[in-house]
């Protein structure tokens, strides 16, 4: 019998009729869905619609997202709400009853809570009004407002002391490389491990990575376009020390023919060293967590990044393409405002 494919580099699509890891039900194709759906009476349950869009998003979101919409649209109270109501066909679902659902959770459930199942059924009936024949009763979804009492949880981005404080607690070498990079470059984790050799330019003037994939999708961004983005004047001997750690591992890690900047401790089951792993940035941040007592994550170390290239003066529009969001409302997220750097901008620009 063979064995099943292996997925050394993150999450693939599992064939048709496959378990899919994160599910106890076989994975139905889309192919097969809109097939049976040409047959007289033959329409896709809330269920298998599910199971297509976790599908259609299977190289888009990442490993967590895909692990969060299969909880909140198969295992948790949305399911049961459905059965109670007599829903079983996608094309029996309207907007009305998703808002019904929404008000019943938020008398027991947290706000935010509240928020992830309307964000997840909003993506299940964007993805049914693109999809012939998974019907049209959600086409309104968008006029369910936002819970009132739920707000965005921005993480703030670290002070110029605390993000010394992390470096300098990342040990020397991959550790604080890995730190090093998301701070001056901004890269989002999946990006920092999907990062070849060859999407370094060390010697340019200046120097910038070239993002062109993620950890998830080596082929596309996130944004899904490529782009360069440059390392922050803060960390100028950080092309230098990219250059030469590259240098020094190359004998020792690379033997086994991996072009990834960032490679893991891991070793396969011939010894070579596995790629690195968003798992394992995390892991790092924690162990910086407790060495300093100061809450980091990647996440943070980006907003970070983003904060003091405003503050050094980079227009947002730049911003905007060197961080690769879609607007510049979403820049605006990224950065932490500080009363401090208000105040001395301020006086710099009426001197």
């Amino acid at each position: 019998m063979n064995s099943p494919p292996t997925e050394p580099t993150g999450y693939r699509r599992p064939r048709a009729g496959q378990r899919d890891r994160y599910s106890q039900a076989p994975t139905p194709d889309l192919v097969e869905l809109t097939t049976a759906m040409r047959q007289p009476g033959a329409v896709p349950t809330v269920e298998e619609a599910t199971h297509a869009l976790l599908r259609h998003h299977a190289t888009d979101w990442a490993l967590t997202t895909r692990r969060n919409a299969r909880h909140y649209l198969l295992l948790g109270r949305w399911p049961e709400f459905c059965r109670e109501r007599g829903i079983q066909a996608i094309q029996l679902l309207r907007t009305q009853d998703v808002e019904d659902f929404l008000v019943d959770v938020s008398t027991v459930l947290k706000a935010e809570t509240v928020v992830k199942y309307r964000t997840y059924l909003r993506a299940l009936a964007r993805f049914c009004a693109a999809t012939p024949g998974f019907g049209g009763g959600l086409a309104d979804i968008d006029r369910i407002p936002v819970p009132r009492t739920a707000r965005r949880k921005i993480p703030v981005a670290l002070t110029r002391d605390q993000e010394a404080a992390i470096v300098a607690a990342a040990k020397p070498g991959r550790d604080r490389l890995i730190v090093e990079v998301l701070l001056a470059c901004g890269l989002r984790v999946g990006e920092l491990c999907a990062l070849l050799v060859s999407d370094l330019n060390l010697t340019n003037r200046p120097a910038f990575v070239r993002v062109r994939g993620n950890y998830y999708n080596r082929d596309i961004t996130k944004g899904r376009e490529d782009r360069n983005a440059p390392f922050r004047s803060k960390y100028p001997n950080l092309p230098r020390e990219l250059g030469d750690f590259l240098r020094r591992e190359d004998s020792a890690l690379r033997a086994g023919g991996r072009q990834e900047v960032f490679l893991s401790q891991v070793r396969d089951g011939q010894g070579r060293p596995r790629p690195l792993t968003p798992a394992g940035v995390q892991q790092l941040m924690d162990r910086l967590t407790r060495q300093t007592g100061i809450h980091v994550s990647s996440h943070m170390l980006r907003h970070t990044w983003a904060t003091r290239s405003v503050e050094a003066g980079v227009p947002v529009f730049h911003l905007q393409q060197a961080g690769g969001w879609q607007s510049i409302e979403m820049v605006r997220r990224y950065y932490t405002a500080d009363a401090r750097e208000m105040l001395e901008a301020f006086a710099r620009a009426h001197e």
